[in-house]
């Protein structure tokens, strides 16, 4: 497994628009053909939005997106007719299928950090889901059946660690 330090990964965003993201793996411009995933994961993003700031609508396809907010709330809406707002300590899967539209947004007044993971799906297509999951304790695991994954994250203080299941 190789480790890949905060500072060591793809910068991306719009810091004008009040957007400031990091990859984990290739993504848009930053292209990297020996990163390009970890198994099912195809993007591991660290996304921070200022207060307003956000991604208009935009679609999806094909991949499994599960979200985790450490601060502030995330506001999401799709074209399948759900809408949320997504706050620390819960979990957000929107399973884009065939396709599904979505927008996400700070539409709160701090500034907004979260964690967001793409999958691939084992078979493509079906319908558009989403799950809510709220009241996570921290280090649960949350399974991504569709993509044959179970996902781990945890909220380390400054010197601790934790083993890797």
């Amino acid at each position: 497994m190789d480790v890949r330090r905060a500072g060591e990964r793809y910068p991306g965003g719009d810091p004008e628009a009040g957007i400031d993201t990091r990859h984990a793996f290739s993504f848009g411009p930053h292209y990297d053909p020996d990163n390009l995933r970890f198994g099912a994961v195809i993007a591991c993003n660290e996304e921070r939005l200022a207060p307003g700031a956000g991604f208009g609508e935009h679609p999806h396809s094909h991949t499994e997106i599960v979200t985790w907010v450490v601060e502030g709330e995330l506001t999401h809406r799709d074209s399948a007719g759900h809408e949320s707002r997504v706050r620390p300590g819960d979990v957000q899967h929107l399973s884009a299928a065939a396709g599904v539209r979505h927008v996400e947004r700070n539409d709160g007044a701090e500034p907004l950090t979260f964690v967001q993971m793409w999958l691939s799906p084992r078979e493509p297509g079906g319908a558009p889901a989403y799950t809510l999951v709220t009241g996570v304790a921290d280090s649960t695991p949350y399974a991504v059946p569709a993509a044959g994954a179970v996902l781990h994250a945890h909220r380390l203080a400054a010197g601790e660690g934790t083993a890797v299941p």
